[in-house]
């Protein structure tokens, strides 16, 4: 029931570059009320792609994903992360 839905639907997106996430997001973005970046699976087959925890090593890209997506979409932008090493790592990482 899209009534009960409304404001509740995220779609998470495993990406590794910034105008592919934007390419997909533009095909849903009227039908879904925020995006999440997937920047924490382990699998082989995401990190191999440079997705998943593979952007957690690569702070400029995993920063330029979410930029572009808060610049030409008007709904919420997130992404779901690991811990890394320490609180300090991850706290670098999100600043």
């Amino acid at each position: 029931d899209p009534k009960l839905q409304r404001g509740k639907l995220v779609c998470q997106l495993g990406t590794g570059e910034a105008s592919l996430a934007l390419q997909a997001a533009l095909h849903v973005h009227q039908d879904v009320d925020a995006f999440d970046i997937n920047m924490g699976c382990p699998k082989k087959f995401s990190v191999s792609g440079g997705m998943g925890s593979a952007l957690l090593s690569d702070p400029d890209r995993a920063s330029d994903i979410i930029k572009t997506l808060r610049r030409n979409l008007k709904v919420p932008v997130s992404a779901k992360i690991r811990l890394l090493k320490d609180t300090k790592s991850t706290l670098d990482f999100l600043n």
